[in-house]
Formats: structure tokens, sequence, C-alpha cells
């Protein structure tokens, strides 16, 4: 019998006036690059920031952590002109630091 692979426990934080349709695809997303981590991710948590009055500056942020297997934790964060662009950029920006991860291990000079 094959061992089963628990799936993550997935958290969204919502802060200020974000549309259903961006917390959707945020956890769409966040549930995507969990089945392609190289470890297998225990905790996924999003948070999602709107101002109630955007400024040129800041409209939107996105916040992401995962705890992965081993006790590993990756975390990134953005602030883009949009809710869907920040997610976007948070996304890339998880992938990235996950990518060492999925490279096999050099052999050490001695």
């Amino acid at each position: 019998m094959k061992d089963r692979m628990l799936l993550p426990t997935v958290t969204e934080i919502i802060d200020g006036p974000v549309a259903s349709i961006d917390r959707a695809y945020a956890f769409d997303r966040i549930r995507d690059l969990c089945r392609a981590t190289p470890r297998a991710v225990r905790r996924a948590r999003t948070r999602l920031t709107s101002p109630p009055e955007p400024t040129p500056d800041w409209r939107a942020a996105a916040e992401g952590t995962l705890l992965l297997d081993g006790d590993l934790i990756v975390c990134a964060g953005v602030t883009a002109a949009t809710m869907r662009e920040a997610i976007d950029l948070l996304m890339a920006r998880l992938r990235h630091r996950l990518r060492p991860l999925d490279e096999p291990e050099r052999d050490q000079p001695i």
C-alpha cells in the first residue's frame, strides 16, 4: 500500500478590501505551488493586504510562508499596483526561493 501524502494546511489572511476573485486566485495559486515543491509542504499561509485608500506607492501587498518537511521555512513578500500582480509576483518569488532545494547536492571538496 502506498504512503498517503498529507495535504498541507493552507491559511489565507485578508487585510482590507480584497476582491473575492483575488482571494480565490491566490488560494488556487498557492495550492498549485504546494504540489510542485521539491519537499512536502506541511503548512502554507498567505496574507493579502489592500489599503482602504490606495496610494500610488502602495495599492496591494502579498506575503507568503511555506513550512516544508525538515522544518524549513520559505517566505516572501511583495507590493504591486494590483492584487493579481502582487499574487503572481509572490508565487514567482517563492518558486525562486524553492529552486535551490530542487538541485542535486554537490560533493564538497576535501
